[in-house]
């Protein structure tokens, strides 16, 4: 049987673990047509999320229609157009249709045809010689609304805070303007830079203000491992037993990724009956060090206080940094100096504050505990 744990790509199907609860509340949004501001941390499983959703509406033959634009590594309005126009198959396969009705919709546009590379789909895009550029935006969201008059939509813009970092004026601005003219698309906007993407959303000078409503994305509960892995290993003639995946799950303190992750490893261990703490230290140690060239190229780039704050970090569990004990045990001569580190730490996405401040990467932790002895 194909191993049937999945981490590096969007999983959905008996890959996906539970989240009854957080598809159900999705769809209730997508139904209702009511925006949504789904965030978390880096691979909680946003884009999985999204896509079991979509998975579950083509499922139950919903009269919705979908459409997923993942705007990772887009730097401007032309990259936001781009991808959104090259994501219109997702509305209508059929090639002459799409043509047909992206045509029909436009005024000033001319299409260019593309393939691509990794599906071998085709997609429409945008030519956008001598035509001034803020009218695709318009031209495009006329198209959505068009769509939208003959059924409901649900348009899913993945790691959506890219768009912060647009240069062009007023982008966000006009983006508002007609996304809430569109009274029967749902609209989500995920994203994994949660201090970046919140705050485009909730900060009164931003034009998205309150345009969505927010779904904080949490691990998974434990309780919620057990009757999935346990499912899935009896197709193995496998029976891992409650205790061994609380430890297992423990380990990767409820992290989706690399539970995912750790679990493919497993899978492929050849077993009678169950597995040694020796096979799950082995593969926790194999993980560890496939990745630890990256983790020493990323622990070269920080700064000699930023080191010692991680330390600090390390031995307090993330609280009473500033004590003047704790500060000592890594030579820290002053608060300010953690504070300027911590701060340092947060932009560059390697420690989160949750109360407590913890490495935000499950792996990079371990490595550093074991690289620091600690």
């Amino acid at each position: 049987m194909q191993n049937p744990f999945a981490y590096s790509n969007y999983v959905t199907g008996e890959s996906f673990c539970n989240r009854e609860k957080e598809l159900s509340e999705l769809l209730k949004y997508i139904k209702g047509s009511q925006n949504v501001l789904l965030y978390s941390h880096r691979r909680y499983g946003k884009s999985s999320l999204i896509h079991q959703a979509i998975r579950n509406i083509k499922g139950k033959k919903l009269n919705i229609d979908t459409m997923h634009v993942e705007l990772y590594g887009t730097i401007s309005e032309k990259d936001f157009i781009t991808k959104t126009f090259q994501s219109l198959n997702q509305l209508e396969s059929n090639l002459n249709k799409l043509l047909k009705s992206v045509s029909t919709a436009l005024k000033n546009v001319k299409l260019n045809l593309s393939l691509d590379p990794a599906t071998g789909a085709t997609s429409v895009s945008p030519s956008f010689e001598a035509v001034n550029e803020k009218i695709f935006l318009e031209e495009l969201m006329n198209i959505l609304s068009k769509y939208s008059q003959k059924r409901k939509l649900v348009i899913a813009f993945d790691e959506f805070q890219e768009v912060a970092n647009y240069s062009e004026e007023g982008f966000e601005k006009r983006l508002r303007s007609f996304i809430q003219q569109h009274s029967n698309i749902c609209y989500i906007f995920s994203g994994s830079r949660q201090h970046l993407i919140t705050e485009m959303f909730n900060s009164t000078k931003r034009a998205f203000y309150k345009l969505a409503d927010s779904f904080p994305l949490d691990k998974i509960e434990t309780k919620h491992y057990i009757p999935w892995v346990q499912n899935l290993f009896r197709k193995k003639n496998v029976h891992l037993d409650a205790e061994s995946i609380e430890k297992i799950v423990a380990r990767f303190e409820n992290h989706p990724m690399y539970i995912q992750n750790f679990l493919f490893h497993l899978w492929e261990e050849p077993v009678k009956k169950g597995f040694s703490p020796e096979t799950i230290k082995k593969i926790e140690y194999s993980i560890i060090e496939k990745r630890s060239p990256e983790h020493t190229v990323l622990w070269e780039t920080l700064s000699i206080n930023q080191k010692k704050t991680l330390k600090l970090i390390l031995l307090n569990d993330g609280s009473n940094l500033f004590n003047a004990d704790a500060l000592k045990s890594v030579n820290l001569k002053t608060g300010s100096l953690v504070s300027k580190a911590l701060s340092s730490l947060i932009k560059k996405e390697i420690i989160v504050k949750n109360g407590n401040y913890n490495i935000q990467d499950i792996i990079f932790k371990k490595w550093l505990k074991k690289t620091l002895s600690i």
